[in-house]
């Protein structure tokens, strides 16, 4: 039922859900923590830099590839889509708090400095948001791991200016 939903309404099947069916629990699972995380505190272009921040990490072609097309068809600005592509500070304090911690709660595991909540906090988010990061970074575990798992090629209706590859330099260092 879920891949004929996502037909219906993107008009495709994204290669990561056909890869996620085979195993169904997964699949299942991944939307139900999808779902939830657009139910967050963060507005959209905050959840946005929350995945594309935690797929980059994990160097996850499809998943850069998905949210850089999501980017673009939600308007987000393209320095601002460019800058969380290459994993550099957006100009954003604020956005930029935020995918600060984001990566390091993936890089530490949870275990986070006082002074990376500081510095959180100090960009205006609260202890709720913080929390509800691990939301989206279970999301995207499930996705990012599927698609390193699988090898899933992002698909062509992505548009090629969106198509994402990681350096293979941080593959290597990363995750």
């Amino acid at each position: 039922m879920i891949l004929e939903q996502t037909q219906k309404r993107l008009g495709f099947i994204p290669t990561m859900y056909a890869k996620q069916a085979e195993a169904p629990v997964l699949l299942e699972t991944y939307r139900l923590v999808d779902a939830a995380f657009e139910t967050t505190s963060l507005a959209p272009m905050e959840r946005l830099v929350v995945l594309m921040t935690v797929s980059r990490y994990h160097n996850c072609d499809f998943c850069m590839s998905a949210h850089s097309w999501r980017a673009q068809a939600s308007k987000l600005p393209n320095d601002l889509r460019n800058a969380l592509r290459a994993g550099v500070p957006t100009g954003d304090i604020r956005l930029d708090a935020l995918a600060d911690f984001a990566h390091a709660m993936v890089d530490k595991r949870g275990e986070v400095s006082n002074a990376d909540v500081q510095a959180f906090m100090d960009a205006g988010f609260d202890q709720r948001q913080a929390l509800e990061i691990i939301v989206g970074i279970a999301a995207k575990i499930m996705t990012n791991f599927t698609n390193r798992l699988a090898s899933t090629p992002p698909n062509p209706q992505f548009g090629s200016e969106n198509l994402w590859t990681a350096d293979p330099k941080t593959t290597e260092t990363q995750g």
